[in-house]
């Protein structure tokens, strides 16, 4: 009996005498704690409670502390302190680990988050860790830097809630992102990497060069460079454009200052390519002009545009609008389309009220030489005739239109014919020349 009694004592004096080591570099692979707790003693089977925890810095100190009713184990890491997260390395000048398993770590001075996998860096004046929940919450300004292919986005807020694993971040308050080709400023946003995406609410606005955008949520696809903006978009741009004056041969710079809007503007980069479209309720005001369509999409930066559904183009100008079901344009070539039931409305200049219009199958117009070609079927409607031709050009300085191939006039139920019909809409002016004949009623000419 007093020999067993020997061996225990010295087995119980080995256990003491030989204290397992602090774990100074590492913490422990299997974490023993409820879901809803970090601090209680149960096991459970929680994935996240197996993920390998590397820690460590160039000093330690340990204490024991009471949280929440539970003894819990705190160790202070200085000069270089770090956590890693699997691949994802989070420093500061002093982090507090909870825990053995570190399943929580106060981050304190110059704190560093770098996922080398996504390219993203953030950093803060404070931070939390939390392992259960796979979070790091920065607070104090932080910002958020990523460098991916050559592009770099640099985020500042108020407030950063980062998702490790899911490579995703919210941040909250007074939210900027600025790129090589903007800034945009917000009040939250969600960024997520895999889906290369920067989502902003909050009635986001934009800046870029010569250019202010608004609506109430935005888009930003980082690695193309596109944005969609969502709710009531606008866009307010200033430019400087030729002006020619023909009658004294001369080309001026003048500031135009453009208003667009519509429901969704959606901005795409594809190579050297851009595609900006305003869809839905698409209008654009100018000093002298105005557009509408249901679609309205720009290629080559504005030199190629495509205008659909319910088209409309006010000249205050030159008083008149055009309208139709489809347009198109091109600005080096200085040519516009309109076809789908197109047609000329003719105004008086000063109150912009109708005095005529002229319908045809497609209309054409030259910038250069300030003309009007409608084609097919035309028919022309003035204050007190109606007239019918092949085809029409429309002089818009002169507002003189000139009608051929065949064509006819309509007046105090008179009908006519001659070689050509010249006709000032606004005016409500006609002139017939070459071979005028007077066609009796009821017969076809």
């Amino acid at each position: 009996m007093k020999k067993l009694f020997f061996y225990f004592f010295l087995s119980f004096f080995g256990l003491h005498a030989n204290p397992s080591p602090i774990p100074v570099l590492f913490g422990s692979e299997d974490l023993l704690k409820k879901e809803n707790s970090v601090f209680s003693v149960e096991k459970t089977k929680d994935k996240k409670d197996r993920i390998p925890v590397m820690w460590g810095g160039s000093s330690l100190t340990q204490e024991e502390r009471t949280i929440n009713g539970f003894p819990v184990k705190v160790f202070i890491l200085g000069g270089g302190a770090y956590i890693m997260h699997k691949t994802i390395k989070l420093s500061a000048r002093e982090i507090e680990i909870i825990g053995e398993d570190a399943l929580i770590g106060n981050l304190k001075g110059q704190v560093i988050v770098e996922d080398f996998q996504n390219g993203v860096t953030l950093t803060a004046s404070k931070g939390i860790y939390d392992k259960m929940a796979g979070t790091v919450s920065l607070e104090n300004n932080p910002v958020l830097i990523q460098k991916k292919e050559g592009k770099v986005v640099k985020i500042q807020c108020q407030s950063i809630v980062r998702y490790l694993e899911e490579a995703k971040t919210n941040l909250a308050g007074k939210v900027v992102v600025t790129s090589d080709e903007f800034q945009v400023f917000g009040e939250d946003a969600v960024f997520s990497e895999k889906e290369d995406r920067i989502d902003l609410g909050g009635e986001p606005f934009l800046f870029s060069e010569n250019r202010f955008l608004i609506g109430q949520t935005l888009s930003y696809f980082v690695k193309e460079g596109s944005i969609q903006l969502d709710g009531n978009a606008t866009i307010y741009q200033v430019s400087y454009e030729n002006k020619k004056d023909k009658e004294k041969d001369t080309t001026t710079k003048e500031r135009v200052v453009t208003l667009f809007t519509g429901k969704t503007l959606t901005h795409q980069n594809k190579g050297k390519e851009t595609l900006t479209s305003m869809n839905g309720d698409a209008f654009m005001y100018r000093t002298n002009s105005e557009f509408k369509a249901n679609l309205l999409e720009s290629r080559r930066n504005n030199k190629d545009i495509k205008a659909t559904g319910n088209v409309s183009y006010l000249d205050k100008e030159n008083g008149y609008r055009m309208e139709g079901g489809l347009l198109s344009y091109d600005k080096d070539k200085g040519y516009s389309y309109l076809t789908e039931e197109p047609r000329i409305v003719f105004l008086n200049k000063k109150e912009l009220t109708e005095q005529g219009q002229l319908t045809a199958v497609f209309l054409e117009r030259f910038d250069e030489r300030f003309e009007v070609v409608a084609r097919g079927n035309v028919q022309v409607e003035t204050q007190t005739a109606t007239a019918t031709g092949e085809y029409a050009t429309y002089f818009e300085k002169r507002d003189e239109l000139v009608l051929e191939g065949n064509p006819n006039l309509i007046k105090d139920n008179t009908k006519v014919s001659a070689g050509k019909i010249i006709l000032f809409p606004k005016s409500d002016k006609a002139y017939l020349t070459d071979g005028l004949k007077v066609i009796p009623n009821g017969e076809k000419k």
